[in-house]
């Protein structure tokens, strides 16, 4: 027999199967290192430098000093020499608005340096969130691009800021010809209120030109005046809108929102983060741990941890160590807001992950102003069971605080809480920088014809899970340390940073709030209650209960799961009770209503919700009902033991009817309505309501009017069913 050997046609289709199954695996492990941000690849880079208003000889200082520094580390930097550097430097008003106080010699000297040759190959893009006004717009003019938010605005200067001091003058012109960022005739607007400057239509297109030279330009060219536009009326300082500024040239691009600027300038997502203190300002730092479950009563304590160690220790950087927690989304997004509003130029923020922050626990991550984490720690993740509204929720505080205050990529923090957005990563053509967006986010870009969509970094069905690597590629990370030593020399700080400590009145609260505690103090209350009843007089069972219910209310409301609702339905409770032991005898609506409204009561006031909505809070409801049960049963175990025992301790066994002083009760009363007239003793205060005996029977009566001692004689003046009506007898 002979063997047949394969042809090679057939050796070609193999060795064409192999080669394909070899460049598939390859592209796709092309495609993963770019979705993940490839370091080897070119990428222009980015820092964002805040200016504080007004300018003055101590910002500026600081500023050139910071500048010089951002210049050695780009020049220091691994990065290629051709890839595009920008700075951005961001005019930040404060909240009281720019009231035009930067000082002219100051903002000369910052103008000088940004148009000097130690920024050759560095962009400058100033952008402008807020109206701005007065000697600022001098650095503004040296910068070499000029982005504006649509509601801001660009105001000159006026003759108290020197516009008619030549010097000045001819300082702002000398700045504005280096950069001609600003064209030559609204410069000189700016710093000239007096001229007029209109915008013309003539026979080579508009023009822009001063009212005392619109002769001088008719003789040579052709204008249409119906059509002339007054840009600055000449009679007050100019003021540039942000729509102006686009129209005229000054303003490259208009700018909707923070986050978008890196986008525009296309750069690397990230590439825009904060930095952080201007200056030499040392850290003095603080510890945060979040360990536990992070409730309501958790994030207020941790706030007012962290508003006393700013207010009175000086504390301006907050590190927040994560470390396995779970917490509620409500709890979350309060912490969350709180975070993302401290202003990153008095305290920072930094949130570090040695091991995995998930579910919900990512959102005061995000908040932060920095996130540090392990190489091989998880950011996100554990969300299958969130509910629809606590989706929202946690989407509205991203996109509300989250976005716009820290500037994080929304397509990547969006992703981190929903398994439905799909995220890709964009190349710009022009920079190859690198970007993280949706593909209607892509949609939504002035010039997305500039971006080529590549890899798709989100896996369908599934929330975005990152390691520390991974959150470092895509910007959401500041960076990665094997251990706290890192971060500590990352940061500079200085010895073993101290760890907040709760005060003695938040620890009383927690302990006072926490499950193990408060069903003993809802016990104690309730026994406080049935004893008050059973000794009436003494008033020391009310006492108790007054002060137990006290507590217990008092932590709930600090603890922020109790408020006054909770607290009325238990007031009127009590007096429910009250009202049908002592005014209406017999066990009817008022008793069994009030009863009814302090379980509900205290139920409420250990949760935050009224029905549960997730797992979360159903196991909160589960400790709110546990904490009830406990307290109800002791209860009766008390009115079980109290009964039985009690009546023969030497204090309470003349105070309490026992068996062996009662009287017997030798046949029934007949008809109650026959008891009219009839005398008997008081055997309790009658307060108004009490037992007595009649006809040698201890039974329930009412005084009428007043208040009747014990032993005192009594007659019955009216029978209404089982509402026994006495008055006292004058002996």
């Amino acid at each position: 027999m002979t063997r047949c050997c394969p042809s090679k046609p057939y050796f070609d289709s193999i060795f064409f199967m192999a080669s394909l199954i070899f460049i598939g695996h390859a592209l796709s492990t092309f495609a993963v290192g770019i979705a993940w941000g490839d370091a080897g690849e070119a990428a222009s880079s980015g820092q964002l430098i805040r200016v504080p208003l007004p300018i003055t000889g101590n910002v500026e200082r600081r500023l050139i000093a910071q500048l010089r520094s951002m210049i050695d580390r780009f020049e220091g930097g691994s990065a290629e020499k051709n890839v595009p550097r920008v700075v951005v430097l961001e005019f930040d008003a404060g909240r009281e608005g720019d009231q035009g106080g930067s000082e002219f010699e100051d903002c000369l000297k910052l103008a000088r340096f940004l148009t000097s040759s130690s920024l050759n190959g560095i962009k400058t893009v100033a952008f402008l969130p807020k109206p701005l006004k007065g000697h600022a717009l001098l650095v503004v003019m040296a910068c070499d691009q000029v982005m504006m938010a649509t509601d801001s605005s660009i105001t000159g200067i006026d003759d108290k800021q020197g516009a008619t001091d030549p010097t000045i003058r001819t300082s702002y012109l000398e700045i504005a010809s280096r950069r001609k960022t600003f064209p030559k005739k609204i410069a000189e607007s700016l710093i000239d209120p007096s001229r007029k400057l209109l915008r013309v239509e003539s026979d080579q297109g508009n023009l822009l030109v001063f009212a005392d030279q619109l002769k001088e330009l008719e003789r040579k060219r052709t204008i249409d005046r119906s059509r002339t536009v007054t840009i600055f009326p000449g009679s007050e300082t100019a003021n540039l809108t942000a729509s102006q500024a686009r129209e005229y040239g000054v303003v490259s691009r208009l700018v909707q929102k923070r986050e978008d600027l890196a986008t525009l300038l296309g750069l690397t997502a990230g590439a825009l983060r904060v930095t952080s203190h201007i200056g030499d300002t040392p850290l003095r730092p603080k510890m945060f741990l979040m360990d536990r479950f992070i409730d309501d009563r958790f994030v207020e304590t941790r706030k007012s941890m962290i508003d006393r160690a700013i207010r009175e220790g000086g504390v301006n950087f907050v590190c927040l160590w994560i470390d396995r927690p779970n917490g509620t989304s409500a709890a979350l997004c309060g912490f969350a807001d709180y975070l993302s509003k401290l202003d990153p130029k008095e305290v920072r923020t930094v949130a570090y992950i040695p091991n995995m922050a998930q579910g919900v626990i990512p959102l005061a991550a995000l908040a932060c102003d920095d996130i540090v984490m392990h190489r091989d720690a998880l950011l996100g993740g554990k969300t299958e069971s969130f509910t629809k509204e606590e989706r929202a929720d946690l989407l509205a505080v991203v996109n509300d605080n989250i976005v716009p205050l820290k500037m994080r990529n929304r397509a990547l923090s969006d992703a981190i809480f929903t398994p439905d957005t799909a995220v890709y990563v964009f190349r710009n053509r022009q920079t190859g920088a690198l970007q993280y967006m949706t593909a209607s986010g892509w949609e939504q870009l002035p010039r997305k014809e500039d971006w080529d969509r590549k890899a798709k970094v989100t896996t369908d069905g599934q929330s975005l899970q990152l390691t520390g690597e991974q959150a470092e590629d895509v910007g959401l990370a500041r960076g990665t340390v094997a251990d706290f030593a890192e971060l500590q020399s990352l940061y500079g700080l200085e010895g073993d940073p101290a760890f907040a400590e709760p005060s003695w009145v938040n620890r009383l609260i927690g302990v006072l709030a926490s499950p193990e505690l408060a069903w003993l103090i809802v016990l104690v209350g309730l026994a406080g209650i049935y004893a008050e009843l059973q000794l009436p007089g003494i008033g020391i069972g009310g006492f108790v209960a007054t002060v137990a219910f006290t507590l217990f209310f008092w932590a709930n409301f600090m603890n922020h799961t109790a408020n006054e609702l909770e607290i009325v339905l238990f007031l009127v409770g009590i007096s429910c009770l009250v009202l049908e032991i002592f005014v209406i005898p017999g066990f009817g609506i008022f008793g069994l209503g009030g009863g009814v409204l302090m379980l509900i009561a205290l139920i409420l006031a250990s949760q935050t919700f009224v029905i549960p909505q997730s797992d979360a809070e159903l196991r909160q409801f589960r400790n709110s009902l546990m904490t009830v049960g406990l307290a109800l049963g002791g209860m009766i175990g008390f009115a079980i033991l109290s009964r039985r025992f009690l009546p023969r301790t030497p204090l309470l066994s003349r105070l309490i009817l026992s068996k062996q002083t009662e009287l017997q009760t030798k046949g029934p009363l007949g008809k109650s309505s026959d008891l009219t007239g009839a005398t008997g003793r008081a055997v309790t205060d009658l307060r108004p309501s009490g037992k007595a005996n009649i006809r040698q029977e201890i039974i329930d009566v009412i005084a009428e009017g007043e208040w009747i001692a014990m032993d005192t004689p009594i007659v019955v003046t009216a029978v209404h069913g089982t509402r026994i009506v006495v008055e006292s007898i004058e002996v």
